[in-house]
């Protein structure tokens, strides 16, 4: 299987590359609009997913298109304007070349966050859409191209909502929950926490998802979309005091108002996830905190 995967050297791509490269079962090539993080130990691209015209070119001969490459959330909330390029644009780029170059499939990460508010718990992939974010419209946007995309063109995708992933190569940079509770409990710094702190979230570690991408390129499951949740939930004052013993240290919490667009309590329904993928086993809590703890610490300057 010829497999070419967008957003290589963000936080799922390095993970799902990494793990493409030890299972040597596919001829895979990555690409992102940075110069190659990968030292040419794998076939690299570098391409922004808006230069339309390369996009074209690097996804000639691929046979599975892997689309992770986004502008974050953050990054919505200071300039939605080009997050809405980065994320609808660059997508409809890639679905445009996909349909050209006759790909059999592509993999796309959306996001829980195209729920909005929920209505009930835990979140099937049935569940009414109100985005409250501008990324998360985004997301939305991007769910339906590909549903028109089939519709029209026969082009076959597999949309996975992503809940809250968390990992190796997930650096303090990315502004993520896990990195900073580490940075702020390693220096003994504040802790922020928006609400308080009894809101859940599904935490899945990222090899787990790394997983089910590899089982989505090889295995026929096509035009529809599935939760990537573990369907259970963790309030960010459990995060923080699992964390806080992990590390030996004592938090500094600092309750905040909520952020625009926060969403309450919210957790995957897995039921579609495992009827597709049959049923597996995730990565404890506290096994995958563990290692992400470690990975901060040997990256953490």
């Amino acid at each position: 299987m010829k497999v070419l995967v967008f957003g290589a050297a963000g936080f799922v791509g390095r993970n799902l590359v990494e793990k493409l490269a030890r299972e040597d079962e596919h001829e895979f090539v990555g690409s992102d609009a940075v110069e190659d993080p990968f030292g040419n130990s794998i076939k690299y691209l570098r391409v922004n997913v808006l230069d339309r015209d390369r996009i074209f070119e690097a996804v000639r001969g691929s046979e599975v298109v892997v689309h992770l490459a986004a502008s974050p959330l953050v990054a919505s909330l200071e300039d939605p304007t080009n997050n809405m390029k980065v994320n609808v644009e660059g997508t409809l780029n890639i679905l445009d070349a996909a349909r050209k170059h006759d790909v059999k499939k592509i993999v796309y990460s959306s996001a829980s966050s195209v729920v909005g508010t929920p209505k009930y718990n835990p979140v099937d992939e049935e569940h009414p859409c109100n985005p409250k974010t501008a990324y998360a419209v985004a997301k939305k946007t991007c769910e339906d191209y590909l549903r028109v995309y089939n519709e029209m063109y026969g082009l076959h995708y597999l949309v996975f909502r992503f809940f809250n992933v968390y990992g190796p190569w997930q650096g303090q940079k990315s502004g993520a929950l896990i990195p900073n509770l580490y940075r702020n409990l390693t220096e003994n710094k504040e802790f922020q926490v928006y609400g308080d702190g009894s809101n859940t979230r599904d935490f899945i570690y990222v090899e787990d998802v790394a997983d089910f991408c590899c089982s989505a390129i090889k295995d026929p499951v096509e035009n529809m979309i599935v939760n990537m949740g573990t369907g259970h939930g963790t309030s960010i004052v459990e995060l923080i005091n699992l964390g806080s013993k992990m590390l030996d240290a004592k938090p500094k919490i600092a309750f905040k108002p909520p952020r625009p667009g926060e969403i309450g309590n919210f957790v995957a329904d897995t039921r579609k996830l495992f009827k597709v993928f049959g049923n597996r086993s995730f990565t404890p809590l506290e096994e995958g905190l563990r290692r992400s703890f470690s990975w901060l610490r040997l990256h953490t300057s």
